[in-house]
C-alpha cells in the first residue's frame, strides 16, 4: 500500500479511536476520557518518551523520546496558508493575509491565546488576519511577533544548531536571533528542507521560498527594518485559519472586520522604531520563527471557559514540522 495512504489511514484511525489511544492498564479512558483535557480534539500520532500528548517536551527528550515543534505550514506563505487565504476570501469576498504569531495583549484574560485579529500594515498590501498562539515577554502590546520563514530562530530557538533540531546545520546561515537575515539574497543560504524532508516536500513548501516570501510581500524590509502597524483590532477567528492550529475561542466577535480597534490604535503618527537602535517595538509587525511547541499547546495557560469543547489547545507538529501530535490527553490512562 503507498505509504501516504498508509498515513492518511493511520490518522483517521486514531480519531476514531479517541481518549483510548491514551489507554494503557485501566478503563479511566472509557469513562468520557477520564481528566483529559481536550478530549475529542483532532487526532495525531502520540508522542513517545516520559511526556506524552500535550504535555509532549519542547526539548532535551529522553533516549527515544519525541518533541513537540511549531508547525511549518503556520508560516507566512505556506502553500497551505495560501489556499486557506483564497477560501475565505472567496467566501466571505473578502481579501486577507493569513498568519499566526504573538499578540503582548495584557487586556485579554487568556493573553491573546486563541484570538484572532485583524492588521492594518502601512507596506503590505491588503490586511493581514492572524492567531496569537504565543506569549513572550518581549512582545510589547501594540506590537505583532508574525511567524514567517526565517523570522529569527529567538532565545528558544529548536530549528537548528543541535542533534535534535528540526533543520541540519548551523545557525549562523538563519542571520540574527531576533529577525533572522536581512536581505532576500541571504534566504538561499538556508537548508531548504528539515531533516526529515518528506512533508514538507509533500506540502509543496521549502524554507528558501517562505524566506522569501516575506521579503516578496513587504512583511519584512530589506536591512531588517520592521513595517508599521497602522491599525489592530480583534476579530472573528474563521475556521480556515483555526484549523490550522485547532485551537478556537468561545467568546469571539461576530465579525472578520474591526468594530473597536485595540488600545493606542489607530496609529495615524508613529512610525515604528525597531530597526533603530534603542528604538523599541512599538506599533511594529515583528518577525520570529524558533520552531519551538507555542505556549498556545500548554494546557497551564488556557481557560477552559474561554476555549471551544475539543478545540481547547494548540495541535503542535513532531520534528518534521508537519506531522501533528494527538493533545487530546497528557498521559496514559487519561487521568491527568
Amino acid at each position: 500500500m503507498h505509504l501516504k495512504l498508509l498515513i492518511g489511514l493511520s490518522l483517521v484511525v486514531l480519531c476514531l479511536a479517541g481518549c483510548n489511544v491514551y489507554k494503557n492498564k485501566t478503563d479511566n479512558c472509557d469513562q468520557n476520557c477520564g481528566r483529559c483535557f481536550n478530549p475529542g480534539g483532532r487526532g495525531g500520532v502520540i508522542c513517545q518518551g516520559q511526556s506524552t500528548g500535550y504535555y509532549c517536551v519542547p526539548d532535551d527528550p529522553v533516549p527515544g523520546g519525541m518533541m513537540a515543534f511549531a508547525c511549518m505550514d503556520w508560516t507566512f506563505g505556506s502553500q497551505a496558508m495560501k489556499r486557506a487565504e483564497q477560501a475565505f476570501n472567496n467566501r466571505t469576498k473578502d481579501n486577507v493575509y493569513f498568519g499566526l504569531g504573538t499578540y503582548g495583549s495584557s487586556d485579554d484574560p487568556q493573553r491573546g491565546l486563541g484570538a484572532c485579529y485583524r492588521l492594518t500594515v502601512d507596506t503590505v498590501d491588503r490586511p493581514i488576519l492572524v492567531q496569537s498562539i504565543n506569549t513572550g515577554s518581549d512582545v510589547a502590546g501594540n506590537q505583532f511577533d508574525l511567524q514567517i520563514g526565517d523570522g529569527g530562530a529567538g532565545q528558544y530557538n529548536t530549528c537548528a544548531g543541535k542533534s535534535t533540531s528540526m533543520y541540519p546545520g548551523p545557525t549562523s546561515v538563519w542571520g540574527h536571533v531576533y529577525g533572522g537575515v536581512d536581505h532576500r539574497a541571504e534566504c538561499s543560504g538556508l537548508p531548504p528542507y528539515p531533516n526529515n524532508p518528506i512533508p514538507m516536500k509533500s506540502a509543496g513548501d521549502d524554507l528558501i521560498t517562505l524566506c522569501q516570501y516575506g521579503f516578496d510581500k513587504k512583511v519584512r524590509g530589506e536591512g531588517g527594518s520592521n513595517p508599521t502597524l497602522l491599525n489592530v483590532g480583534r476579530v472573528k477567528c474563521p475556521p480556515e485559519l483555526y484549523n490550522f492550529t485547532q485551537m478556537q475561542r468561545a467568546d469571539d466577535p461576530e465579525s472578520y472586520h474591526v468594530i473597536q480597534s485595540a488600545k493606542g490604535f489607530p496609529n495615524k503618527a508613529v512610525k515604528c522604531q525597531a530597526d533603530v537602535p534603542g528604538g523599541g517595538t512599538a506599533y511594529c509587525l515583528t518577525r520570529m520563527m524558533d520552531c519551538r511547541k507555542p505556549s498556545g499547546a500548554y494546557i497551564d495557560n488556557i481557560q477552559s471557559k474561554l476555549v471551544v469543547d475539543k478545540m481547547k489547545v494548540v495541535q503542535p507538529c513532531t520534528s518534521d514540522g508537519y506531522t501533528r501530535i494527538d493533545v487530546q490527553c497528557g498521559c496514559l490512562d487519561c487521568y491527568c
